[in-house]
């Protein structure tokens, strides 16, 4: 066990800590354990999106494009479904699975307001990059 007892947030914070550390392979357990415990949490889509991040960062592409996938999947009405499909792209076309990460940016873009000022500049950037048309 990584994760210090305490209340879910302050486990929550505990593993946040440890991206803000850069201990990256730390936190990636500190989620994964997390999310065992506390799967239906209201932080879990929040500590699933970081699972997929300390992924992303260390270039394990494939488990991180699960761990994105996973947030839009379990949790679609949370406030990371859309940051997950943003990464989900990004990881995907660093996979080389340009068809895919086209669907994905086009699933993102429908799901965006027209004038979300957050994520549609990056989406619509990220989807160029990939050679989208």
């Amino acid at each position: 066990a990584i994760l210090p007892p305490g209340t879910p947030e302050d486990q929550y914070k505990f593993a946040i800590g440890l991206v803000r550390q850069r201990a990256f392979g730390d936190a990636e357990r500190a989620f994964r354990e997390f999310l065992a415990i506390h799967g239906k949490d209201d932080l879990a889509p929040n500590a699933q999106y970081w699972l997929g991040e300390t992924l992303y960062v260390r270039q394990m592409y494939d488990e991180a494009a699960r761990a994105f996938l996973t947030v839009y999947q379990d949790y679609p009405n949370s406030d990371k479904a859309t940051d997950s499909l943003l990464k989900l792209g990004i990881t995907l076309t660093h996979l080389g699975q340009r068809n895919e990460a086209c669907a994905t940016f086009a699933e993102l873009l429908r799901r965006l307001p027209t004038d979300e000022r957050r994520l549609r500049p990056k989406a619509e950037l990220e989807r160029r990059n990939a050679g989208c048309s």
